[in-house]
């Protein structure tokens, strides 16, 4: 039994030690495809790196302490499964807590990985909470990986500096501080600690489903317009390089993620033998305070992530990169079309004149198994 002998926060203390109950896990995440998952060792085509962060692999529980300004600090349970991810080239981590603020939940999916090219570690995050998703990059000193990122919250000009920090204690317990500041010279301003107690592992723990999955309730109603992606498909990627029409099968999946708030894709495939292993993953959310879905996708190939997204435009879905403007003459966008029970397809165009005309470099057409 956990003693409270510490007096700051004897109120948080007390919710800790005597009125949380214990947590239930998720049930409406779908059968983790992933060819990573199962891996209890990274790549030995993967970044040497990766295994600085091992120890973050396993089941967790997990104390969550919210910080906000004028109030005691709220405290929270909940759980945690870090794994490898898309064959052992970068670590997933799925966190579930069910009463995060005594009425919602909250379900981060985060994707960790190292990019050699960069010499940066990159984490991204979607947030069920916030309907959002977010990128992050840093640097890892000693036992400790710190990274930032920066938005503009509400879209008014002042810059908000968000700071994450992953420090390890020991091989049972490592905690993550998140942090905030409004400009460079000020101090950092603790927002939320999650510390993190290994469990002894078991198979039912965090254990998805062994389908596709179910939505949550509480999702907005958009978030079904990508739902004609659940299951398992096969596709044949044509695609325009340098002039040359290549062509290659996939192998696709998507299922129910976050506890039904998302959707979670995995697609492996092999171009040749100069690139073993190769795959991808994509996390979807709807943003509803955006009126638009953001995806973060991150592959194997570089070790590389992007952050992009978009809104269905009449029976298409309609994607592009976030950071795209006109004063770049090259932009590119990713279409949805042909939506049917058992098939669909999309098509990545590039316009080399601000988007005056478009031409089709890829395009991929997907049959359900």
């Amino acid at each position: 039994m956990r003693t409270c002998n510490s007096y700051p926060l004897i109120l948080a203390l007390l919710l800790v030690c005597f009125a949380i109950p214990a947590v239930a896990q998720p049930v409406n995440d779908g059968y983790l495809f992933d060819q990573g998952v199962a891996y209890t060792e990274r790549s030995p085509r993967a970044p040497e790196a990766l295994d600085k962060m091992k120890d973050l692999l396993g089941q967790w529980d997990i104390q969550v302490t919210t910080f906000t300004p004028d109030a005691e600090p709220r405290v929270s349970a909940g759980m945690a499964e870090v794994t490898y991810m898309i064959r052992g080239y970068a670590y997933m981590s799925r966190v579930h807590v069910p009463a995060y603020d005594g009425e919602h939940e909250l379900n981060l999916l985060q994707f960790i990985n190292y990019s050699p090219s960069h010499e940066a570690w990159v984490l991204g995050e979607a947030n069920s909470y916030t309907e959002h998703i977010a990128m992050y990059n840093g640097e890892l000193k000693g036992r400790k990986l710190s990274l930032t990122s920066a938005i503009r919250k509400g879209g008014t000009p002042v810059l908000t500096h968000i700071k994450i920090e992953y420090a390890m204690h020991s091989s049972d317990s490592f905690s993550v501080t998140r942090s905030q500041k409004t400009s460079r010279d000020a101090d950092w301003a603790k927002t939320e600690k999650h510390e993190y107690s290994r469990r002894e592992h078991t198979a039912a723990f965090m254990q998805p489903r062994k389908d596709t999955g179910n939505p949550s309730k509480n999702r907005p109603a958009a978030s079904s317009q990508f739902d004609f992606l659940l299951g398992e498909w096969q596709a044949i990627h044509n695609m325009n390089v340098g002039g040359q029409q290549i062509q290659f099968p996939v192998n696709a999946t998507a299922v129910h993620a976050m506890n039904g708030h998302a959707i979670l894709e995995h697609s492996w495939f092999d171009l040749d033998p100069s690139l073993p292993d190769a795959a991808t993953s994509i996390i979807r959310l709807y943003n509803r305070a955006m009126r638009r879905w953001e995806s973060l996708y991150l592959t194997n190939r570089g070790n590389s992530q992007l952050f992009f997204g978009g809104r269905q435009e009449g029976d298409q879905i309609v994607l592009h990169n976030f950071e795209a403007n006109t004063t770049d003459a090259v932009m590119a966008r990713y279409v949805f079309h042909d939506i049917a029970g058992d098939t669909y397809a999309w098509y990545g165009e590039n316009s080399t004149d601000r988007g005056q005309t478009f031409n089709t470099f890829w395009d991929i057409a997907f049959t359900k198994k």
